[in-house]
Formats: structure tokens, sequence, C-alpha cells
């Protein structure tokens, strides 16, 4: 009888597996604890590392080697970031992993990419690395190849293959930030993260009447000027919109205005627009509980892998404009902002910011602008 239920169980559970969808399927991680008895890896674990060497006696020269053939162009522009961009990896006992992002073409902003490690059972002294980045997921293999201490600064030798690009590298427990103590220094600390709870307490609309806006344009940056992203679907080829500049103006009755304000925004849209009039994208605004939501069908696309290495975009919910300098211009639709209080001060408020291509934590500050010389992003090429 026993063996009997047993097989039905089976049975029913197969039948089950077989009607699914495919988009009915999901996968969860289940995180496992990695291997700590080799030493060296040991010493790899629970230690911030720190990509720039400025103290090494040697200059390492970071050249990818390319194994195969890189089909995507994003993944092939992908490795730029891991010279430009990549600033540093902790690898936690319990398996996960933050590796962490400066893009160099916005000062203001820190990326934390998740991921989880394991410690490989084929080649000696290896993890393998699975992680998010800001332009996809990978997989890789981190071998140590050297690992010495000097003044008591740990220095260790990597190279780190993506199957398709491999690279070495020197990572360092000294931050290269550390005598700044400015507020780049302080975004790239990850435990910034464990005092910043979202709060699920109702909010009240009249209390979020007004402009909004993420500074950062400044060369003094201060904390809250800082951008935090934990998650980026692609940051080359759809950049978020807020990194060149915006402020959400959230009037009364749930109409909202998307404006570009920012520096880089005036930069890109100035030229195409009469009297420098401020671009603006009409929007709708809720609160619906302990969130305010904000949705546009007219947001600004911006991807700087466009602008610098004409990457071409392959995105579905895009509208032509027009043409700047041969580069496209684009609005898409169905953008999507999520925000959810952290921590509300007389200044303005720290949210969470979700979409459907980033997450991030922004603390947005009061911003009144000039509004008798504005322009419709829709309206931008009309002569």
């Amino acid at each position: 009888m026993k063996q009997y239920i047993i097989t039905s169980i089976l049975f029913m559970a197969l039948l089950f597996m077989q009607s699914c969808k495919k988009e009915e399927i999901y996968v969860y991680n289940t995180q496992n604890t990695p291997d700590l008895s080799n030493p060296i890896i040991q010493k790899m674990t629970n230690v911030v590392w720190y990509k720039e060497v400025a103290f090494s006696n040697t200059s390492t020269v970071q050249i990818w080697a390319s194994q195969n053939n890189i089909y995507k162009p994003a993944d092939y522009l992908s490795s730029i970031l891991y010279h430009a961009a990549w600033t540093g990896l902790i690898l936690n006992r319990d398996g996960t992993s933050i590796m962490t992002f400066v893009p160099p073409f916005a000062a203001n902003a820190v990326i934390h990419a998740k991921g989880n490690w394991t410690v490989s059972t084929e080649e000696e002294n290896t993890i393998i690395l699975s992680t998010k980045t800001p332009v996809s997921s990978v997989t890789g293999k981190l071998k140590v190849l050297n690992m010495e201490t000097q003044d008591n600064t740990s220095i260790v030798k990597l190279s780190v293959d993506f199957g398709d690009r491999l690279i070495t590298t020197e990572l360092s427990n000294k931050n290269p930030f550390e005598y700044l103590q400015n507020a780049l220094f302080r975004a790239l600390d990850y435990s910034w993260f464990a005092n910043k709870t979202v709060s699920t307490a109702p909010i009240k609309a009249s209390e979020f009447i007004g402009a909004w806006a993420a500074h950062g344009d400044g060369s003094e940056l201060t904390d809250y000027d800082m951008i935090r992203y934990t998650h980026i679907e692609d940051l080359l080829a759809n950049t978020p919109t807020l990194l060149i500049g915006l402020s959400f103006d959230l009037e009364e009755g749930g109409k909202a205005k998307i404006v570009y304000t920012g520096a880089g925004a005036k930069n890109y849209l100035g030229e195409i627009t009469e009297n420098e009039s401020i671009v603006y994208s009409d929007a709708r605004w809720s609160v619906n509980g302990d969130k305010i939501r904000i949705e546009t069908d007219e947001e600004l696309f911006f991807s700087i892998g466009e602008q610098l290495f004409r990457l071409p975009s392959h995105y579905s919910n895009l509208t032509l404009l027009g043409y700047l300098h041969g580069i496209p211009v684009r609005i898409k639709s169905h953008q999507l902002y999520n925000l959810e209080i952290v921590e509300k001060t007389n200044a303005g408020f720290w949210t969470r910011v979700t979409t459907k291509t980033e997450t991030f934590y922004v603390f947005l500050q009061k911003s009144p602008y000039d509004k008798s010389n504005m322009t419709n992003i829709k309206n931008i090429f009309d002569k």
C-alpha cells in the first residue's frame, strides 16, 4: 500500500510537470555554503577586494583575450566595464557575492551586483562565480594565481575566465578611495543597505506634491547625491535615464511630469530645442498604500552604448522621434516607476525605486524649476 501511494504521488507529479507551460516554470536558486577547507579560498572570503592596486611594484596590463566568437554586441562591450568600471568584489562565506561597479560616465552612481559562488571541484584554488553585471548575467572561473601580504595589505592575482573572455588582474584589500573619505568612498560600502529598511506604513499623496530630483551634477558630491543600484539590466544599451538627470514633478489630481533637468539631459537635448527650453514627458502618478507609482508612455530612451559605440538598440517599445548628429532620439512606452519610502526628512526622502529594468536607492530632494519655457518631448523636432 505504501509503495502504491508513493508511485501515485510520483505519477501525479509527472503529469503536473508535463502540463506546465514554459512560462509557468520557475527555477529558484538554492544557496549552498561553499567548501572552505582550502586555506587559499578561505582567505578570499569575507574580505572586500578592490581592483585598483596603486601601490603595486609592477603595472598589470589588463587585456581581455578572446577565446571564442562573442555574438552579442553588449557582451563584447561589457569587457569595457571590467577595465573602466569594476571596482570591487566580496565573497561572503554564506555563498553570496557582490561585484561593485562605478560607471565612468556617472560620477554619482555605484552598482552593487549580487551573485553566488562556490568552489570548483575540478581546478585547484578556483572559484565558480555566477553573478549579475551591469549588462548581463555571467558565470565564470576565478582562479587564484598568487596571494601575498605586504605591510598588512593583501594582494591577490587572479585569472578571470568567462569562457569567451579571459583576463589576468590584481585585487587588493586596500580601498583606493580611502584617502578621499568622500561620498563615493562611503557609497562603495554594501553595509549601508542594512540601515535602509523600506517602510510599509501607508503614505499620504499630499506630502509628495512638488518637484523632486536626484542631484549630483556638481563637483562636490554629498551622500545625498549618490545613487546606489542593486540591479541594472543593461547599463550600455538601455541606460537608466536618471543617470543623465531628471525630476519627478508630482501635481495635484494625479498628473505628473518627468522633467529632464540634469546636465547630461540638457547637453543631449539642448541642441534641438529652441530658446533652451526645458524638455518634459507627460506622466501620471498615484499612491497605493506604501508606494508611489509613476508611469508614462513617452520617457526619453537613452543608450550610452549607442552614443559612444553606435551599439544598435533592440528594444521593441520605442518610438523614433528624429535624429541628432545621426543618432536616433527615441521615447519608450510603458515606463513605470515604483517608489517605496525608506526615510523621510525635511529636505526630501530616501526611496527604493524599481522599474522593469533596474532597482536603485536614491535621495529625492525638493527641486523647483522654471516652468515658463517648456517643451514636450514629442514636440522637440517640430519646427
